[in-house]
């Protein structure tokens, strides 16, 4: 008996000291080392299946950093570095993917911590104190554009996910974060609102420790429709000049996760570049439950798999408040700062690529206005479990504050 605890004993203090090492380590997704399995299948905790391998390279639970929780799913070690019993892909198929199988060879790109998280039941979802949300000012602000939200094609419900129209969606913006190794690489979505700012996720703009990234370590891709192509057609990119964070932003609850970042330069509105409008003059006050919203981005093509490299896009119902709380009880109070969107059955979802991207619906004269941003989800398209969004409507005097100075 007393060896037996010993042994547990260390095997924790190891753990420990691993995380403490090794947390917001940037891993390689094509790096045979890393998906090698030390020890096979295995069943995790919550009797999900799994497969044994280096905590490190399971996106689920790389972010968990307090071994009480994550020592449940341990299955042995490789040297001092604790395997984990990584949950397989049980959610169904990605909202961003069709009934056919793609053939198309994924570019290789570094893992970024930066992206969607998932909400495993090991992840630790403290209760924050709430911050005082006033009623959000109706009149739209005279800096933002007076033209908004057109889109460039005739829009009809998308019944599955898809490949969006070359252009059809011109505030899509893309986050290119720098790596260790200075290159800049596809990391966020985020929607252009101005013709100097984008808002993104705050956690996108979150580096190690959860410490803010400078604005020298992003740019932003404007007009672009597939990520390969490196000098796409009508496409720019442009530097960021400053970060702004929302200043109550809770990493281990990912409430008020919301960022705007103003660009470098203002940047020329052309038949796809062109600004989202903001809920400012329509739906500022709406409920928003069983609307149908759309989301876009280059979301992965399922759960911990390659992103996709052409522009998506998928239609669902907004989900009442009350099954978002029930969905979500065990592992976060949602309020409504939260927004959820899409299909019960976990066939469509926005996926962990699409961090700080754009969910969308129909406002006044049919243009489209951001009323969320994405934020986390359960695993990816986990059947029961809607994706969660920030709330825009919640953030319009914040916004009104940081889109002006």
């Amino acid at each position: 008996m007393l060896l037996s605890h010993l042994t547990a004993q260390l095997q924790l203090i190891l753990l420990s000291l691993w995380i403490a090492i090794s947390a917001g380590q940037i891993v390689f997704e094509d790096d045979e080392r890393s998906n090698r399995s030390p020890s096979g299948n295995c069943v995790t905790p919550d009797r999900q299946n799994g497969r044994c391998i280096r905590w490190t390279t399971c996106q689920p639970l790389r972010r968990v950093t307090e071994w009480t929780r994550l020592s449940p799913y341990v299955c042995g070690f490789s040297g001092s570095e604790p395997n984990v019993c990584c949950p397989l892909d049980t959610g169904g198929p990605d909202v961003f993917i069709q009934t056919t199988t793609s053939t198309r060879r994924p570019v290789d790109r570094v893992v970024n911590p930066n992206r969607r998280p998932n909400t495993s039941t090991t992840t630790r979802w403290p209760r924050t104190r709430r911050p005082p949300t006033s009623r959000p000012t109706s009149n739209k602000p005279s800096f933002l554009p007076e033209s908004c939200g057109i889109n460039n094609f005739t829009a009809t419900r998308v019944v599955g996910g898809r490949e969006a129209e070359r252009g059809g969606w011109p505030w899509m913006a893309v986050l290119l974060v720098q790596q260790s190794n200075g290159a800049m690489a596809p990391d966020c979505g985020a929607a252009l609102v101005t013709q100097r700012h984008v808002i993104t996720a705050a956690h996108c703009v979150v580096g190690r420790g959860n410490a803010p990234l400078r604005p020298n370590q992003l740019r932003i891709r404007l007009g672009a429709h597939d990520l390969r192509i490196d000098n796409e057609p009508g496409a720019i990119e442009v530097g960021v000049d400053a970060v702004r964070r929302h200043e109550r932003f809770d990493p281990r609850t990912y409430k008020n996760d919301i960022a705007v970042l103003r660009l470098s330069r203002p940047v020329q509105f052309t038949n796809i570049i062109s600004p989202v409008c903001l809920p400012f003059d329509s739906l500022y006050d709406e409920d928003l439950s069983g609307r149908t919203a759309t989301v876009i981005g280059f979301g992965t093509v399922r759960f911990n798999g390659p992103s996709s490299d052409i522009l998506m896009e998928a239609s669902f119902d907004i989900q009442t408040q009350e099954m978002c709380r029930r969905a979500y009880q065990r592992e976060l109070n949602i309020t409504e700062e939260y927004l959820c969107a899409g299909t019960l059955d976990g066939s469509k979802d926005a996926c962990q690529g699409d961090s700080g991207g754009p969910l969308l619906a129909v406002g006044n004269e049919k243009h489209y206005y951001l009323v969320g941003v994405v934020s986390f989800g359960k695993l990816c398209a986990q059947r029961g479990y809607p994706g969660v969004y920030t709330r825009v409507t919640k953030y319009l005097d914040w916004l009104r504050t940081n889109l002006a100075n």
